[in-house]
């Protein structure tokens, strides 16, 4: 049934609207030009100040740089047009907000892991190895697995000696004496570095192939749905292991293997979506006054499957999250990139390896700060995923609020 002037997708089927937006620079793009164009500039000055450090003693790396041009694109496409949409309709949109105070949480959460994340490298530093402080308990906490030097209040005897935690390490440490504040934030800024070059780069490849497939049907929707099912039958973790034997771990590689193997659902539920809404009135009306494939699927189609395509985006994203974390914990990452995997196995590996020596009879949950926290945290985020998947899903839906 064709919408009528008061149904919300009524609003852009508009003849001036559909020209003007074939000759005027959005803000979108001007958005992305700018950040771009800032981005040239700082590679071009680290090329030639000779590779030194561009901000304090961060020195991006080829990762580091693609990370920065995925936030540049998720927020020119990503946070121009919520603001946008936000001015649009303010109401119903702080109204889903305050109903669902969650979602205000979830999205503080991903905002603050995608803020570790950008300025993490910049303004962090790895600690010094100090195995004298291992396994120092967290505040409020003791251990009878004392390290060598233990900076808190040390009761009991020369045999049985109790540590209790300090402020110098609020979290307590690990096995090489690293704070696990420290490892905290560097597994928050691997997430963030995960979920945003995935955002901007692996969804809207989904997003376009099942446009294409599904708007021009025929030879070209066969021929793009069989590539899906074939790419879908390729196992990323092999490929991975494969890449992983020939050029070494790299988190450039996991990105690389599951994320271009991994989108093909996202491309099928795309693809429905267009084929479900592509005879329906709105949209042909708009492309009788002349609106281009591209411009229907962007203003009309895309809009209106919000309600299946955002939470299958944020599952996607938390499932790469929690992906990585599993190749971490199983050992085969960067031993210079912090993973909440990796710190999660090391309290398994040092009891599993007897790398406590003497206190090889102790438990392993005795140095539970090891492995629990970074596992809340992990926990936390793929909550928090899920959670704004459903918020925004919501917020974009031109339908109206949901109840």
């Amino acid at each position: 049934m064709p919408p009528t002037e008061d149904d919300p997708r009524f609003e852009d089927l508009d003849w001036n609207e559909i020209q003007q937006s074939k000759r005027t620079v959005t803000a979108e793009r001007a958005a992305l030009a700018v950040g771009v164009a800032l981005l040239a500039l700082g590679r071009a000055y680290q090329e030639l100040s000779a590779g030194l450090y561009l901000i304090g003693d961060w020195r991006p790396v080829t990762l580091d740089w693609a990370f920065l041009l995925a936030v540049t694109v998720v927020a020119a496409y990503g946070a121009v047009p919520f603001a946008k949409r936000l001015r649009r309709r303010p109401v119903s949109l702080r109204g889903v907000l305050r109903r669902r105070p969650a979602v205000v949480l979830s999205g503080a959460f991903v905002a603050g892991l995608v803020a570790v994340g950008v300025v993490g490298s910049a303004l962090g530093g790895s600690p010094p190895l100090r195995f004298q402080h291992a396994y120092h308990p967290p505040v409020g906490f003791a251990s009878t697995v004392p390290p060598q030097e233990c900076l808190g209040v040390e009761t009991g005897g020369p045999f049985d000696r109790v540590c209790h935690g300090t402020w110098e390490y609020p979290l307590g440490t690990n096995e090489r004496g690293h704070p696990l504040g420290f490892l905290l934030v560097e597994g928050a800024r691997t997430a963030a570095y995960v979920t945003v070059i995935s955002a901007a780069f692996i969804v809207p490849l989904a997003a376009a192939v099942g446009v294409v497939a599904g708007i021009r049907g025929g030879v070209v929707d066969d021929l793009l749905s069989s590539y899906v099912d074939v790419q879908l039958c390729i196992p990323a973790l092999l490929l991975y292991f494969i890449g992983y034997a020939y050029y070494g771990p790299s988190l450039l590689l996991l990105l690389a293997t599951f994320g271009l193997l991994s989108w093909g659902g996202i491309a099928r539920l795309v693809r429905s979506e267009v084929i479900q809404r592509r005879e329906e009135g709105y949209v042909l009306v708009a492309r009788s006054l002349g609106a281009s494939g591209a411009y229907v699927a962007r203003r009309h189609i895309l809009p209106n499957s919000t309600n299946t395509l955002v939470p299958a985006v944020f599952q996607l994203l938390a499932l790469f999250v929690l992906i990585e974390a599993g190749v971490a914990f199983l050992g085969f990452h960067e031993i210079g990139t912090y993973s909440w995997g990796s710190t999660i196995s090391e309290s398994i590996n040092a009891a599993v390896a007897g790398q406590l020596q003497e206190r090889a009879d102790q438990p392993a949950h005795k140095i539970w700060w090891v492995s629990s926290l970074p596992a809340a945290a992990l926990t936390a985020t793929l909550v928090a995923f899920k959670t704004l998947g459903d918020g925004v899903r919501d917020a974009l839906d031109p339908r109206g609020d949901r109840s």
